[in-house]
């Protein structure tokens, strides 16, 4: 029988590390620019904790201008109107066809859904930043989503919720999946 791994390699990975990163923490629901920065900054940590390899730089930039979707080598994360009402978040990934070396990683925050931090408010009433961003920067880094029930718990499960703060740390499925790419 096929043994079920819970997670899902996207068969590209970043070759150069580590991975430098824009944050523009403009958003229509007033989130203060120093809670989305450093929420990034704990979600990078969590991915560089899990491997010897350093993949999301420590150093990040804030600029007002970076934006989704545009491939600058810029790895940009905003918020922004997604027109899909069941996306949460959407990480478009860049790679090279030959050596399928990631060159760009880009992100959006759809704010049709109400963020914030849900340890901190209502449980039920924001989605909850820390939990998405981690779940979105394992596609920064190379893993896919998991959509079997049977693997929900992982970080890289491609479904979540109002409140749900499970996918602030790393499952060791998510962590075998990062380890086969960038070492232990």
């Amino acid at each position: 029988g096929k043994t079920l791994t819970c997670y899902k390699l996207m068969c590209v990975k970043w070759i150069s590390l580590p991975v430098s990163y824009v944050i523009n923490p403009t958003n229509p629901q007033g989130l203060s620019g120093s809670f989305i920065t450093s929420t990034i900054s704990s979600s990078a940590e969590t991915w560089d904790a899990a491997t010897s390899a350093e993949l999301l730089n420590n150093a990040y930039s804030v600029d007002y201008t970076a934006q989704y979707g545009v491939q600058n080598f810029q790895n940009a994360i905003a918020f922004g109107d997604y027109p899909d009402n069941g996306v949460i978040a959407v990480t478009s990934v860049w790679f090279t066809r030959v050596g399928k070396r990631i060159v760009e990683f880009d992100q959006l925050y759809n704010t049709r859904f109400a963020w914030g931090d849900a340890t901190a408010t209502n449980i039920t009433s924001v989605m909850d930043l820390q939990n998405i961003v981690t779940h979105e920067l394992g596609h920064a880094v190379g893993l896919d989503d998991i959509y079997s029930t049977t693997c929900s718990a992982v970080t890289m499960y491609g479904y979540s919720d109002y409140g749900e703060t499970s996918k602030r740390s790393l499952e060791q499925p998510d962590i075998t999946g990062l380890q086969k790419m960038y070492g232990a």
